[in-house]
């Protein structure tokens, strides 16, 4: 399957994350389930940035779809840069971008992965309108 980038996008956040030993697997590169642990690190940083917290009011995000695209391995001791830019907002869904870089290697994307999260109410299950103060920071 071939996934391209979406076009459009509004830039978010960055955050930068330095790889541990442990996270590497027996082949020596960062095990792949770890840069999904590495994408969600990255938009609760940013919603927290803004003063979202995540399951207040019984709200919070919850993943409805997510992939990663990895291009090129990355292993201990590397630093990543995680650039999060949205890319689509429904009534109650947003499309999260995620693209990695390599500080080490002049900013050479590795990864990008996408994520798609709808905001709940987390007693109902339901998916919910996302908040007026979050919105404004996606649209």
């Amino acid at each position: 399957m071939k996934v391209e980038l979406p076009i459009k996008k509004k830039y978010l956040h960055s955050f930068e994350i330095r790889v541990r030993w442990g996270e590497m697997d027996a082949i020596g590169h960062v095990n792949n389930a770890n840069y999904f642990r590495f994408m969600e690190t990255a938009r609760v940083s940013w919603l927290s940035s803004i003063g979202i917290e995540l399951g207040k009011n019984n709200q919070s995000y919850v993943i409805a779809n997510t992939f990663c695209n990895f291009i090129h391995p990355t292993k201990y001791p590397d630093t990543l840069k995680i650039d999060t830019f949205v890319s689509n907002v429904g009534k109650s869904s947003t499309e999260f971008l995620h693209e990695f870089y390599k500080n080490s290697s002049t900013n050479k994307m590795v990864a990008f992965g996408i994520c798609t999260a709808v905001w709940v109410d987390l007693e109902s299950g339901k998916g919910v309108e996302i908040p007026k103060k979050l919105k404004s920071f996606l649209v």
